[in-house]
């Protein structure tokens, strides 16, 4: 009756996998933390569901690393009531992410990228490189110029694939197991700020931000990464703004990037067939 039970990598959840048998019109499951489920309407068990679908998602109350015990009961006349053997699973909580952040990556590139044009004498600065941070600098701080920062200015979800898989499961051959993932590809747009206290120099920054990203674009698309762009303007803020005058790079990156979650499976290695007349 209950042929699997898979955990779900996000943990507290487990799949159940129904074949009910012939004449079966509604099949009901009870779960227990023991395996002494008494019968269909055992007051001390929980239904975790009651219905005539094939697959359910029992995620209601469970524990990671707690053993669920599962007992099916079938009707085909809504009257007598007949049992399937007892089955078991253990929910646990193993997802990853199997896609780069698009504001880390993007950071790390810049961040390599600037020290080369430091390298190259495009800039002439204090600490030997550029700084690159995820947030607004704290202006009280005592900050060396030329600096650049990043934001997310958005992050959706697009396109979605048929059972929210956009990309296929991959095998393991050192582990003989499978990683399979769920997801879809994200729209991103990211704010990127040069920060100078002089024009020229902002226009020197303005380029060199310009080449690192169009350099990237192999690195980027290595990354599954498409639909890449890239705009700019400058900002000057000389009204009292900011404690000097600060002449701005506001440019805005964006791109089209997977997401994908997930975790890691054991391979098929049974597989039990049966005749269609049981």
């Amino acid at each position: 009756m209950i042929h699997m039970v898979q955990p779900l990598h996000v943990g507290n959840a487990l799949r159940l996998h129904f074949t009910p048998p012939a004449g079966a019109v509604v099949w009901r499951v009870l779960r227990k933390e023991t395996n002494d489920i008494a019968g269909h309407s055992d007051p001390t068990a929980f239904l975790a569901y009651e219905g005539d679908d094939h697959v359910t998602v029992d995620a209601t109350l469970l524990r990671n690393g707690v053993q669920q015990f599962y007992k099916p009961f079938w009707t085909s006349d809504g009257a007598i009531w007949t049992s399937g053997p007892v089955v078991s699973g253990t929910p646990v909580a193993d997802y990853a992410e199997y896609t780069p952040d698009v504001l880390s990556f993007l950071r790390d590139r810049l961040e390599a990228g600037l020290a080369e044009e430091v390298q190259r004498g495009s800039f002439q600065v204090e600490l030997g490189y550029v700084q690159v941070m995820m947030g607004s600098p704290s202006l009280e701080r005592d900050l060396r110029f030329p600096l650049v920062t990043l934001h997310v200015e958005s992050e959706t979800s697009g396109e979605r694939a048929i059972g929210e898989a956009i990309a296929g499961d991959a095998f393991d051959s050192i582990g003989f197991d499978w990683n399979e993932s769920e997801g879809w590809w994200g729209e991103n747009s990211i704010t990127v700020i040069g920060w100078s206290l002089n024009g020229d120099e902002r226009n020197e920054l303005r380029k060199a931000l310009r080449r690192i990203v169009i350099g990237n674009m192999p690195v980027f698309e290595s990354q599954g990464w498409t639909q890449l762009d890239w705009r700019a303007e400058d900002i000057d803020a000389v009204n009292g703004e900011y404690p000097s005058p600060m002449y701005q790079v506001m440019g805005t990156f964006s791109c089209i990037a997977p997401v994908r979650v997930g975790g890691t499976v054991d391979a098929i290695s049974t597989v039990i067939t049966r005749s269609l007349n049981g």
